[in-house]
């Protein structure tokens, strides 16, 4: 007498079949949709992807959240790449601000040593957030994620 084999029970020292056709379908988390993530590309997303990483030292957060806004229903891959887009632009645009502020406080005492100060912080600044943008947009053309630093770019959109 054959019988079909039995999930473990918890606790129990036996893994879960590997494939999917043990037991039917692909569990919820790998399934292909519009919002998640792992779901397959469609042609073309990979560049808009890259496409909302290049607009950020251009143009700040207009593209990527033009791009988030459009695709964030439809593609879980682009959605993903422009949050985190919009997210470092964002981030960049507050450091940038508080570079500003404390160029004014330094400037109260000499203009010379304010803009000896800021000028090459927000240089740097400029530049490291590029180094990470064209990474993350290279990454995004191939169809893979680079996740940027959490100390250059702070999740407030997701």
């Amino acid at each position: 007498m054959t019988s079909k084999p039995r999930p473990p029970t918890p606790g129990s020292p036996t893994a879960w079949p590997t494939s999917a056709s043990s037991y039917g379908a692909l569990p919820a988390a790998r399934q292909a949709s519009p919002g998640n993530p792992a779901a397959p590309a469609e042609p073309g997303d990979g560049r808009l992807a890259a496409l909302s990483y290049l607009g950020v030292p251009l143009l700040g957060p207009c593209l990527p959240l033009v791009i988030y806004l459009l695709r964030k229903r439809r593609s879980g891959n682009v959605r993903r790449h422009s949050a985190q887009a919009l997210n470092l632009s964002i981030t960049v645009l507050l450091y940038v601000v508080c570079a500003l502020i404390a160029a004014l406080m330094l400037a109260l005492d000499s203009l010379g040593v304010a803009l000896a100060i800021v000028v090459p912080l927000v240089a740097v600044l400029w530049l490291v957030s590029l180094g990470y943008v064209i990474v993350a947009a290279a990454s995004a053309n191939r169809g893979g994620f680079r996740r940027i630093p959490a100390w250059l770019c702070a999740t407030i959109v997701r």
